[in-house]
């Protein structure tokens, strides 16, 4: 922010510079009270212009003053100096070309008065390209931080339209579970436990016979249907904490200490992609920005959290703690309502991720 003030502060400098300009002439001059009043008014003027934020059209009134005391004291033709380089720095050079003319009509010797003029008109486009760009640099750095603030937004409503995808999908597939448990199993074992009550009424023994045929039927379709469902409950990759420690069983390059503790059927499937994912950032970083040579695992599933920590023996480069990877495990955390802790100890570097558990009404 510094930089940007920076051309406001030179165009300040420069127009109080003048203006010390005009009162250096007026001292070494003719020192009348006439010259004293025309310095004091452009010196209000640009008081006012540091200040407030002038309209273009106020450099007429310089123009004005100084054109009161052009019969009076050369310092008004030096004077137009001011208002040259206020055209000069809103855009309007041309303009402030206009006022070279004073040039043929004066005294004063015309070179020193030329340059004096001309030097003006530089610092006024100076100061002109100086503003443009950094109205232009504050321009693009307001859309680069909105695009950045949007692109934030929009991983942040992705991870939680991931969340809520699989907890859909969890709940879905509950509900097929259930329903395939209701309609076959269910309906065979209840079938089974009526015949069973009726059996203990019968008298005739063919009749006895029959019904506990009809039970055991009942019991052995109830117990294929079982088989049926659990087996296509099943799946055919690892998932959860099985896949994590296949990920361990697979990283050869350092030792690792694992240790586990809890309930890890509480844990939702998409905190175990999360999990997944710290484990593989964090072992990835221990074998290409570390020297460890061991690694230690912790799990751990309580009824309202679940903590892992990945914690080495190595060193770290500093650099190695900021990169992309890690800070999109942080944000997913965060959207989860969690949080991911990192730091390099004299110990090593250790990584613990906790993601509360939603507690099922």
């Amino acid at each position: 922010m510094k930089k940007l003030m920076e051309p406001y502060v030179f165009v300040n400098a420069w127009r109080f510079l003048m203006v010390g300009v005009l009162i250096h002439l007026w001292i070494i001059g003719d020192s009348m009270s006439s010259s004293f009043i025309l310095i004091l008014l452009l010196l209000i003027t640009t008081s006012l212009r540091w200040r407030f934020p002038l309209p273009i059209w106020f450099v007429f009134i310089d123009v004005f003053i100084c054109s009161l005391y052009f019969p009076y004291t050369a310092i008004s033709y030096y004077g137009l100096a001011l208002p040259i380089f206020e055209l000069a720095r809103k855009g309007k050079a041309l303009f402030s070309l206009v006022l070279f003319s004073v040039l043929f009509f004066t005294s004063v010797s015309s070179s020193i008065l030329f340059w004096f003029f001309f030097q003006a008109l530089f610092f006024g486009v100076f100061s002109y390209i100086a503003i443009k760009n950094q109205e232009e640099y504050r321009l693009d750095v307001d859309e680069q931080r909105r695009a950045r603030y949007e692109l934030e937004k929009i991983k942040t409503d992705l991870l939680e339209a991931n969340q809520l995808v699989s907890q859909e999908a969890e709940l879905m597939e509950r509900y097929r579970i259930s329903r395939e448990l209701h309609d076959h199993l269910g309906h065979d074992l209840t079938g089974a436990s009526l015949a069973l009550q009726a059996y203990e009424y019968v008298q005739d023994p063919k009749e006895a016979e029959t019904l506990l045929q009809e039970v055991k039927n009942r019991l052995e379709r109830s117990t294929k249907n079982l088989r049926e469902t659990v087996h296509n409950m099943t799946p055919i990759t690892q998932i959860g904490v099985e896949r994590l420690e296949k990920i361990m069983q697979s990283f050869y390059q350092v030792e690792i200490k694992y240790q586990k503790s809890g309930n890890m059927l509480t844990v939702p499937a998409y905190i175990w992609g999360l999990l997944e994912s710290c484990l593989k950032e964090a072992l990835t970083n221990v074998a290409r920005h570390s020297n460890a040579t061991k690694v230690e695992i912790d799990l751990q599933v309580t009824e309202s959290i679940v903590r892992l920590s990945i914690q080495d023996n190595g060193t770290v480069k500093k650099n190695s703690l900021s990169g992309s990877g890690l800070r999109s495990l942080q944000m997913r955390s965060r959207s989860m309502g969690g949080s991911l802790a990192i730091s390099n100890r004299e110990n090593g570097f250790i990584l613990v991720c906790v993601i509360p558990l939603e507690k099922e009404s």
